[in-house]
């Protein structure tokens, strides 16, 4: 499993969020929101990603 900072938005946006057990994305907010992810922050440093059609977040690692 992958220990991520925070999901970042197309607008922009930086999100808290964490992962259930079958690694379902939920972000933590006060309200239901609705949002496209596209990079993920991780040890400081930002990654393209993406949440696939199950919820779950895929960080595009570079090789």
């Amino acid at each position: 499993m992958i220990e991520f900072d925070a999901v970042i938005d197309t607008e922009g946006y930086t999100w808290q969020a964490t992962t259930d057990e079958n690694g379902v994305l939920w972000l933590v907010a006060d309200e239901t929101v609705e949002v496209v992810i596209n990079r993920a922050v991780v040890g400081g440093y930002v990654y393209p990603a993406y949440v696939n059609d199950a919820g779950q977040l895929i960080i595009e690692w570079e090789d």
